[in-house]
């Protein structure tokens, strides 16, 4: 049994079918499904501020599942932990999806037993993991705050997606420590890890905003270990 509780979810899918079928098999464990067959839809429920979590199909006609992430992202709700669907398990459909600040995907078909399992982990980290003591984290010419979500670049201000943000957080409190990929899965999914490699993918989106082209690479992957941020930046070893 999970220990993460039903609440609300906007649920954004043209697929009028499979629409019926999430609805129906999460208000039966209890979940309230606020359905929209468009992203244009989708926007307006989504200024009443009242769901907890979001489920955007990737295609869409109109203003498609990465559109309304983006407009998410930056207007309507920044903090929504957001699940995309997609017809395609290709690297740059994922990539596109957590650039526009998707926090996890599944590819269809799928069962609707991970569905419900993807949601849950969503949730349970986006009410477990955010700090509110305002501390601030600086490594390097990184800094991360903590309380306005708020990561810098020498002074410049990233855009960096939910996922990327807890990442970076994770990294900068245990550098210049290797914290082990496993312990990193948990730490974002808990004990239901997606199936497919979405952890790899996050950090590559992670490591082209903090090392851009013409500094040292901060964001070290140690293959079959885990991942390790810098104190400085210098050439690798």
């Amino acid at each position: 049994m999970s220990d993460v509780p039903p609440l609300p979810v906007l649920l954004v899918e043209d697929d009028p079918d499979l629409a019926a079928n999430i609805q129906d098999f999460l208000e039966l464990r209890g979940w309230r499904v606020d359905y929209a067959p468009n992203g244009a839809l989708a926007m307006h429920r989504l200024i009443s501020g009242k769901h907890s979590v979001g489920i955007f199909d990737l295609r869409m006609p109109g203003i498609d599942g990465l559109e309304l992430c983006e407009r998410v992202r930056t207007q309507l709700a920044p903090g929504l932990p957001v699940l995309m669907l997609t017809a395609a398990d290709t690297l740059h459909d994922r990539l596109r999806g957590f650039e526009a600040g998707a926090d996890d995907y599944l590819v269809k078909p799928f069962a609707l037993a991970e569905l419900l399992a993807r949601l849950q982990a969503l949730v349970r980290r986006s009410g477990g993991n955010v700090s509110t003591n305002g501390n601030t984290l600086r490594i390097a010419d990184l800094q991360l705050c903590a309380s306005t979500r708020e990561v810098t670049l020498e002074q410049q201000r990233l855009k960096l997606t939910n996922m990327g943000f807890t990442i970076l957080e994770k990294l900068m409190q245990h550098s210049p420590g290797i914290v082990a990929r496993a312990d990193l899965e948990f730490y974002l999914w808990g004990d239901e890890p997606p199936g497919s490699d979405a952890l790899r993918t996050h950090i590559a989106v992670l490591r082209a905003a903090i090392d851009p082209p013409g500094l040292a690479p901060i964001l070290l992957t140690h293959r079959g270990i885990g991942y390790q941020l810098l104190s400085s930046r210098r050439l690798s070893p």
